[in-house]
């Protein structure tokens, strides 16, 4: 499973998440269409969208293979 089908999978938009996170969403859109690699992100922001999913950092990284 890819990020962006993850955040559908978990009832979120790209916009509800950019919301939360406080950055754009054309950036979580990039991740979620898989433009930009979650490996390659600020450490901050995989924290925070961990948070937000209720998930790990580790395994959000790991849709990124």
């Amino acid at each position: 499973m890819k990020f962006g089908e993850y955040i559908r999978s978990k009832g979120y938009t790209s916009k509800r998440i950019a919301e939360e996170v406080g950055i754009s969403v054309r950036t979580i859109e990039a991740y979620a269409n898989g433009r930009c690699s979650l490996k390659k992100c600020r450490a901050w922001l995989i924290v925070a969208l961990a948070e937000i999913l209720e998930t790990t950092p580790k395994e959000l990284i790991s849709l990124d293979d």
